[in-house]
Order: C-alpha cells, then structure tokens, then sequence
C-alpha cells in the first residue's frame, strides 16, 4: 500500500466494501482457531446488509474507514458498550479490522487513535473492547496500546461465540 490515507466517516456506499474487508480478515486472522463452520458462514453475502442497515439508519455509534489512492483499506466501530455490566461512561471499540494487504503499513494504528479519540469525544471515560482468546496478533496489537485484560469480562462475551474471549479495558 503506497500514498497518503485518509480517515473518514462511513457511508452507505462504503457497506460493500467494509463486508468483503470484515470477510477477508476473519478467514485471514481467525482461521487457525476459529470453528470452520463459522467460518463459512462469513460470507460478503451475509454481511453486506449488516452494513447497509448499520450505516443507513440512527444506530448508534460510528463507523470510520480508512481509504487510499479511493479504496477503503480498514474500518472501526465505536459506540456504548452493550456489555451488561456497562454503564453510560464506558464505550466500545466493536470493530477494528485492516483488509490483509494493507497490515502492517500503520493504517490500523492510526485508525485505532482516531477510534479512541471519537470514543473519547462522544463522551465516554472508559473503553472496552473484544478479543479472540487465541487472537496473539490482535491481543499483541491491543496491550502494546495500553489495553489491559479485563478480568470482569469473563462470561459476558457474544453467546453465539464458540470460541473463548478475553474482554480488555482503558481509560480515555
């Protein structure tokens, strides 16, 4: 990946995009240890009209991505926690994804600040985020950016989740 990259705000007609980068890094990432089946079932098929509704209706939150030379190259989300110990202080970085190509060029850390700077903008104190237990690279990533475990975490992860999940925290 090669030129400047622009930050922006997400748009209905970046959904597309954001569903075939979410696909590609969940096969790219996950697939040493997540379950094959759920892998599968990761389809851009299935998660373009996630993003369609997310990024066409009130949900709350934000989606940024990151774009060079006009290709959307990574995207975040952040919001209120739905954890169901959080309280109105504590945000959320849901999503934090860099398509396979372009990691390791830095986008995901500068999307990562941006993230931490609209979670502290919209009002929260504190952030917590999700990770793959057996996840080294994005647990790695997290704690050398000041993420620390969150033992409280344990148990509240997606129910639909096969896998275990570890939850971090930080405050803003």
């Amino acid at each position: 990946m090669s030129g400047p990259v622009e930050l922006r705000r997400a748009v209905p007609a970046d959904a597309e995009a954001i569903a075939g980068i979410a696909v590609r890094t969940w096969h790219h990432a996950y697939g040493d240890f997540v379950d094959p089946r759920t892998l599968a079932e990761r389809t851009v098929e299935r998660e373009l009209p996630v993003w369609e509704h997310r990024l066409g209706s009130d949900a709350p939150g934000e989606t940024w991505v990151a774009a060079a030379a006009g290709r959307v190259v990574a995207y975040a989300s952040v919001g209120p926690s739905a954890d169901g110990d959080a309280t109105a202080a504590i945000g959320a970085l849901e999503r934090l994804y860099v398509d396979p190509p372009a990691q390791g060029a830095g986008v995901g850390g500068r999307l990562h600040r941006h993230a931490l700077e609209l979670l502290s903008a919209l009002g929260f104190a504190t952030a917590t985020l999700w990770s793959f237990a057996d996840d080294e690279q994005a647990r790695t990533f997290y704690e050398g950016r000041g993420w620390v475990l969150d033992p409280s975490g344990a148990g509240q992860e997606d129910p639909d989740w096969v896998e275990a999940a570890v939850r971090y925290r930080r405050d803003l």
